[in-house]
């Protein structure tokens, strides 16, 4: 009897029956056939885009790990998948095949196989299954913005303070929808407020379809809640505070969860509390972004943020809990207090702390960040501190160990262990300078022409690998058909190209002159090293960081032994003080 293993996958959790159906289905028809179904492997609300699902690994694995079966028995193939490109849903099924599996769908019979007909079926197939997703994601998005042009909740989480008012077809209030802390549902009477129902946790209220949500107030407690939240903030009050607060009288997120600071950030921030919807300031979708008033089919994937132009606002769409004015208030002494500690340069964000990118803790390996304390009244006292990111932020599973370096100690110890350095090293650092200065001087302009030709080459490096792994894969005349070996022509006639281009660039620089000649006029050169103290003096915080980061590899704080730990880079042409250290003084060990 032959043995084999089943898969079944359903989109959303509203399909409800649609395991239970696809697995008895798999039963009778494996029962016809004769067939011993040992497993059934199951991906619960969980997208066929997604290649890289939990059930579908799991099965790969063992099949990959040489589980005797014969084959894989799907209810359709888009069960099995519903790909953004065709060509992974066909490749799945011929990796499966050169694991010498079979493949096949109850609900036709079918088998896949590797011949001609079956491969241009196969793709087909997958093909209108990915753009089943294509069309439903283009229609989902404009139901999605004409619900919110009317005032309706876009979706996802709550925000604290508020609760869900679903409405019926006509508009007219039903119910209201309640998140407690212990994660459980109050299902309310919309207009009495009568306790409908109480949700244990693990259950959700669901919509029906021809229902929407809006929002309501939540509790006098929540509402005024949020209001002091924003009256303490635009007075002063630090936000660690505000948290304690709210964690002490027993609030919690609408997920349930321990607010935090990030979570107190978020409020502050949220106009939702005005009383406007906002969406598309971000999109996680695969297939779609909503840009310049209409939905675009997107190329690339992942989290994407959006335009200001491209928000989509419905002003008074429930009642506000803050007023405008005080929201924009807020959101100025945000914004100082955004740039009290940071900068923006393009994407970047750079702390004012000099280790931030080579400090990191001794205990996790996170990074070490820079923390201010402010205390007292009047004239109040500023320290800055170095802290491990992941045990400040509430991981103490990951760093148990809470403790914190004064950056002052570790800063300056850090100069003055390159002082010492370069004291040794004086005609050596002086050379490298001129060496850096000279390069630039020979490269510029080509630099960024060069860059930009090793970025397109990478490019079509990863299409031509792409290209090249799905013609391993595929029969010739499959492979003919679809236009691969065509696409593999154009790409490799581009890359040719520009590795003509690039060529060219590197013959136009000039060769560097010998190095007795750099040595001899390094000498003659101004000594940039006597003028360090004016450097560190007048730099911005990116030129002290930057010159630290080309002396120090790493730094590294280790709270059981009471030190920090600097290691310094190589020097071009002479010896290395390596891994030394030094014992700043540090608090909370």
């Amino acid at each position: 009897m032959k043995q084999i293993f089943g898969y079944v996958r359903r989109s959303t959790d509203k399909q409800e029956e649609s395991l239970s159906q696809q697995k008895e289905q798999l039963r009778a028809f494996a029962k016809s056939q004769g067939w011993a179904l040992i497993r059934i492997y199951e991906d619960d609300a969980i997208s066929g885009s997604n290649m890289e699902r939990p059930g579908l690994v799991s099965l790969m694995s063992d099949i990959e790990a040489g589980k005797t079966i014969d084959g894989v028995l799907v209810w359709d193939r888009n069960r099995l998948a519903r790909p953004k490109d065709p060509l992974d849903g066909l490749l799945l099924e011929r990796r499966l095949m050169e694991l010498g599996k079979r493949v096949i769908y109850a609900a036709t019979g079918q088998e896949a196989d590797r011949s001609f007909a079956g491969g241009l079926l196969g793709y087909v197939e997958h093909y209108q299954n990915g753009d089943y997703l294509r069309k439903l994601s283009r229609d989902t998005m404009r139901g999605l913005v004409s619900r919110v042009k009317k005032g309706c909740w876009p979706g996802g989480p709550i925000p604290f303070g508020y609760d869900r008012l679903i409405l019926d077809a006509d508009g007219k209030p039903s119910r209201i929808v309640r998140d407690l802390p212990d994660k459980t549902q109050l299902i309310l009477h919309a207009e009495t407020g009568e306790e409908l129902d109480h949700l244990p946790q693990g259950r959700r209220y669901c919509k029906q379809e021809h229902e929407f949500c809006t929002l309501t107030l939540s509790s006098d407690d929540r509402v005024g809640a949020v209001k002091r939240i924003f009256d303490d903030y635009a007075t002063g009050m630090p936000i660690r505070r505000i948290c304690q607060w709210l964690r002490k009288e027993g609030f919690r997120t609408a997920r349930g969860t321990v607010i935090s600071p990030s979570s107190i950030h978020a409020i502050l921030e949220n106009a939702s509390y005005t009383g406007d919807c906002v969406y598309n300031k971000r999109t996680e979708s695969k297939w779609h972004r909503y840009q310049s008033g209409q939905s675009q089919e997107r190329s690339d994937e992942g989290l994407e943020y959006r335009a200001k132009d491209d928000y989509i606002v419905c002003e008074n769409a429930w009642p506000a809990i803050i007023d405008k004015e005080t929201f924009a208030a807020v959101q100025k002494l945000r914004g100082e207090s955004k740039e009290a500690y940071k900068k923006v340069i393009g994407k970047t964000v750079h702390s004012e702390y000099l280790l931030t990118g080579i400090f990191t803790c001794g205990v996790c390996g996170g990074a070490m960040v820079g923390f201010t304390n402010r205390s007292g009244k009047g004239n109040r006292t500023t320290k800055r501190y170095y802290v491990c990111v992941t045990h400040h932020k509430g991981d103490h599973t990951a760093c148990p160990k809470r403790f914190s370096i004064p950056a002052d100690v570790v800063e300056n110890g850090a100069l003055d262990f390159i002082r010492q350095d370069l004291s040794f090293l004086r005609n050596d650092a002086t050379l490298h300078a001129y060496i850096k200065e000279e390069l630039e001087k020979l490269t510029v302009g080509d630099a960024g022409s060069r860059k930009r030709l090793q970025q397109q080459m990478a490019e079509l490096d990863q299409k031509i690998a792409y290209i090249r792994d799905h013609l391993s894969k595929l029969d010739p005349e499959t492979a003919e058909n679809l236009g691969l070996y065509e696409q593999a022509k154009t790409y490799a006639a581009e890359l040719q190209e520009i590795e003509l281009e690039l060529a060219k660039t590197e013959n136009a620089v000039p060769e560097l002159p010998k190095m007795e000649e750099i040595r001899m006029r390094a000498r003659l050169a101004l000594d940039s090293l006597d003028s360090l103290e004016n450097v560190l003096k007048e730099a911005t915080i990116e030129e002290k960081r930057g010159m630290l980061q080309k002396y120090i590899r790493a730094v590294k704080a280790d709270p059981h032994t009471r030190s920090v730990k600097i290691s310094l880079y190589t020097a071009l042409f002479n010896h290395l003080v390596a891994g030394a250290g030094f014992e700043p003084t540090a608090s909370g060990l």
